[in-house]
């Protein structure tokens, strides 16, 4: 008898704890498959350190294949699942080809994705702190307002590079805030024309008290350390909107910065979206055993999966909170679930009480509750560096973060600012006589206009049924009509002589083209000219499509 496959969609910390518990568990008796985005798993409460400079970002990240080596990996983006059949559809490799997967067990464990789109203009100008990239890119953001700071002539223009406001002060925004004032701080040595008293580090959140989910006390604690620190902490007030030059916050007050981090706002996956499954609080609404109700052997967990820690949940204190050793918890258990219904037994409903919470604030203090206890100061501070560094997965990994630790305790941080190279929206594609550009199933990837020589396409016309012929040379174009209205190509392009293409990536093409009024309708008349098709309105076509896609980026 074959293998009972298992695939998991997701590589955080749920996903890949259940992973490993599961070939842990089950031996050789299952095929195990995880699908992620990216070929390495975060350790997401490292990354205020990275954007501050206290470690590497190579230290805050595992290849998945070193950390799950009995597990396969399977780098590329699911685009749809179909229960029915048990077939999950991927885009992967070079080219995105769609691909389909089977699967006997789904866990879905893909977490929540930042939506600040409540906020007019968030979603642009602010940067975030859920993945690796975004811990990157506020590190050379602040080292980019020094920079130019440092030789600004006009006052109000130094005035805005040198003011940085987060939004949020739960976890994430109190330690993003903390490495950010510390990592400014010690760089102010290099930059003679900057004195600590021109810059502006601000805290906002909506709440009375910063720390929610810590003791009144913690919360005030750690607010006094803030601000001893140089940091202005502001309660009760919201964000209304946001510019490249700044936030309104709800008081009406105009923050002028150039650098704005949002902390608040998640919402599903944009895959969780459009699955149907029945959601609450942009979460999947599953029973105590981590099942999906009303889908065969369809699991969720961690930030993706809204978990009943008893059986008559009223507020959200009665679910599992979204954090890291609730997720670890959770992907155990469900692994051992997962082994009980292949092995035929009872199923067991997920139980775990936290061990408490912790929170850096930078300059060596910390606040913490473990087991009803309260800390708060050095000591702390030296728990969360500890309980951190033991859950960080593999050696190397403990002993690199612990060295970096200690070196950035009486060495300066490394201030260079390491751009990586802007990709062009467009650029030129060359292809030989008789290369494909694309085929049938494919999804578009962007528009093409010729520059030189020719192409050719062959496609069946969906509406008609009838075989479409049809040639392009320079200063003819292909590819919008997948684009701005359907979701796969219908036909195959192919080139009949060394060719020379000008190409403009999708998503900038849609957004393009739906600024545009005058392009918008000059493609609806040339769809329903060339193909017989019904014209595309502008909120079908770009509207609706195009936002959906902003959202997701």
């Amino acid at each position: 008898m074959a293998n009972k496959k298992i695939v998991i969609i997701g590589g955080g910390f749920s996903g890949v704890f259940a992973a490993k518990e599961l070939r842990r568990k089950m031996g050789e008796g299952v095929d195990i498959e995880l699908i992620n985005k990216d070929n390495y798993f975060v350790f997401q409460p490292l990354l205020p350190e990275v954007a501050g400079g206290g470690i590497n970002s190579s230290d805050a990240i595992t290849s998945l294949r070193l950390l799950l080596k009995k597990v396969q990996v399977r780098l590329a983006e699911v685009i749809n699942i179909d229960f029915d059949s048990k077939t999950i559809t991927v885009l992967q490799g070079t080219r995105r080809l769609p691909v389909e997967v089977s699967y006997d067990h789904l866990v879905l464990a893909m977490g929540q994705s930042a939506d600040l789109s409540r906020f007019p203009g968030l979603t642009e100008h602010a940067l975030t702190m859920k993945y690796m990239g975004d811990a990157f890119t506020l590190r050379n953001q602040v080292i980019r307002c020094l920079e130019h700071a440092d030789v600004a002539q006009l006052p109000e223009i130094k005035k805005r590079l040198l003011t940085f406001l987060v939004v949020g002060a739960g976890f994430s925004g109190v330690e993003t805030v903390g490495e950010l004032k510390h990592l400014i701080d010690k760089s102010l040595h290099y930059f003679p024309n900057i004195s600590p008293e021109e810059v502006q580090v601000k805290l906002i959140e909506f709440a009375d008290r910063i720390l929610l989910e810590l003791p009144e006390s913690l919360g005030h604690y750690a607010q006094q350390q803030l601000e001893k620190q140089g940091i202005e902490v502001l309660t009760n007030v919201g964000v209304n909107s946001a510019t490249m030059n700044g936030a309104e916050l709800s008081t009406g007050e105009v923050i002028d910065t150039r650098t704005i981090v949002a902390t608040i706002g998640t919402g599903p996956n944009p895959l969780v979206k459009k699955l149907g499954l029945e959601m609450q609080w942009g979460k999947i609404k599953v029973d105590r055993c981590m099942r999906v109700p009303g889908k065969e052997n369809v699991w969720a967990l961690g930030d993706a999966a809204l978990i009943p820690m008893n059986d008559n949940p009223e507020d959200r204190l009665d679910f599992a909170p979204p954090t890291a050793q609730f997720a670890v918890r959770e992907g155990k258990q469900l692994a051992m679930n997962i082994r009980r219904v292949i092995n035929g037994w009872e199923l067991k409903e997920f139980a775990y009480v936290s061990q408490g919470a912790l929170a850096s604030l930078g300059a060596s203090k910390a606040v913490a509750e473990v087991n009803g206890i309260k800390l708060k100061g050095f000591f702390a501070w030296l728990l969360w560096r500890s309980f951190y560094l033991s859950f960080l997965p593999g050696l190397v990994t403990k002993v690199r973060v612990a060295i970096n630790w200690m070196l950035h305790s009486f060495v300066p941080r490394n201030i260079s600012l390491i751009e990586p190279p802007t990709k062009p929206a467009t650029k030129y594609i060359h292809f030989r006589k008789g290369d494909v550009v694309f085929s049938k199933g494919m999804f578009a990837d962007g528009f093409y206009t010729v520059i030189s020589g020719g192409f050719e396409l062959d496609l069946k016309n969906p509406e008609t049924g009838e075989d479409v012929h049809r040639t392009y040379g320079p200063g003819q174009h292909f590819g919008e009509r997948i684009i701005l209205g359907r979701e796969r190509r219908t036909g195959r392009i192919r080139a009949t002589e060394d060719s020379v293409c000008l190409w403009i990536a999708r998503d900038d093409f849609k957004r393009f083209a739906r600024g545009f009024p005058l392009l918008d309708q000059y493609f609806q008349d040339y769809i329903s000219e060339k193909f017989g098709e019904e014209a595309l309105t502008p909120e079908d076509a770009l509207g609706k499509k195009a936002a959906e896609t902003d959202k997701d980026a």
